[in-house]
Order: structure tokens, then sequence, then C-alpha cells
């Protein structure tokens, strides 16, 4: 039992440092700002009309999170790669590991630098004044997770966040414009990524465990 005890103790070591020094490399919150994604992630955005970009599709792979400063402010520097994809014509890589954002909403600062169908993932606690603001929409309402812009000529984009800071769906259209709308088909569980790699720690631990102490059984029955 005492043998199994070490091997518990020093794998559990091992995870508790694996797992803090993970976080503490971890890039992705500075004061009160938070980057909900995490390098490596990928997400997908699909339009749905009109016709012509039916099925049309635009992801965004994180490439890199990093705390330094942009325009004088301290700020999360998010680098992604944007891939578009249309179903008769295939993928075609829009930025390849491009600046996406700057941002520190501690500091009231926000800047958006490359995008397509606008703004897809934002910091939070979400401030979707701070998010039109960066956006220089100078017209714009608000109604709980949506904020819509309205421009000369009846143009208008609605774009809607859910709490974790991702547009789950966003409609560009208006003043004789076709509407162009889309939203998120993949919503994955970042907070579930990371943790579950450690998950297989904790397994691997508990089948170590039981596989030693199985042994231990063994050896006291043939004792007897």
């Amino acid at each position: 039992m005492k043998n199994v005890k070490k091997i518990i103790i020093s794998l559990f070591i091992v995870f508790f440092f694996s797992f803090f020094s993970h976080n503490a490399i971890s890039a992705t919150t500075i004061g009160d700002t938070t980057f909900p994604a995490d390098v490596g992630n990928t997400y997908t955005w699909e339009a749905i009309s009109p016709a012509e970009t039916k099925g049309t599709k635009m992801t965004y792979t994180i490439e890199s999170i990093d705390q330094g400063v942009h325009t004088t402010k301290d700020a999360l520097i998010v680098y992604c790669t944007i891939k578009a994809y249309h179903p008769s014509y295939g993928s075609l890589i829009l930025e390849n590991n491009s600046l996406y954002m700057a941002a520190n909403v501690t500091q009231n600062y926000l800047a958006f630098v490359n995008y397509v169908w606008g703004p897809v993932i934002i910091p939070t606690p979400i401030n979707l004044t701070l998010v039109a603001e960066a956006s220089f929409a100078y017209n714009f309402s608000i109604v709980d997770n949506t904020v819509v812009f309205n421009y000369d000529g009846g143009y208008s984009e609605e774009l809607t966040f859910n709490n974790d800071g991702f547009l789950t769906e966003g409609i560009y259209g208006g003043g004789g414009l076709s509407e162009l709308s889309f939203f998120l088909v993949t919503d994955t569980d970042v907070a579930a990524i990371p943790f579950g790699n450690f998950f297989l720690i904790f397994m691997v631990i508990g089948v170590i465990a039981l596989v030693h102490l199985k042994k231990q059984k063994i050896k006291k029955s043939l004792q007897i």
C-alpha cells in the first residue's frame, strides 16, 4: 500500500506542475479581459443565404495568443488563420497567421484588424458597446446580446453573440443588397479542451493504482 501511495502522489505531483505550468504559459487573460479560445482551436461559420453564398464557410484557427503592446496599450494580441470554403470553388486562405485582435477591456481598449463577416470572437466578459466602437460604427443599437449597426441607404449588420464571446448568428444586408445570413456551426466547449487532456492523466493514475492493487492481492493470495 505504501508503494501505491507513492505512485499516486508522484503522478499527482506531475499532474499538478504540468497543469499549472500550462496555465502559467497561457496568455488568454489580461486584467479582466479573457480571449475565449485557446491556441489551436478552430471555429467555423456557415452561410445559409443568399443562394449564391449558401454553404460558404469561414474557418478561424487560433494561431497564437500573447500579452504585448498594441498602439501603446497593454493587450492580448491574437493571431488567426482565416480560411474560406465555397462548395463550387473549394478552399482559400484569406489570412495566414495574421493579427486578428488586440484587447484590454480593463483599459476600455479593443481593436479588430483582420476579419471576414465582421468580428466573430470577442473578449469576455462581452462588452458590445466596445465591440461596436471598435468596428467604427457610429449608429448602433444593442438589445441583450445582439448589436445592430445601421448605415446610410438602409444597409445594416446584425450580430448576435453568446456569453462565451462567440458570434452565433450574423445578418448583413438591406439597402438593395441581398441578405447574407450565417451562423456558428462549431461551438466548441473551449473550457473542456485543456481539461480533457488532464482527465487522461487522472484515468492513467487510476488504472496504474488498480493494476498495482490487483498485483498486491494476487501476491497475498499466493502467500496464503
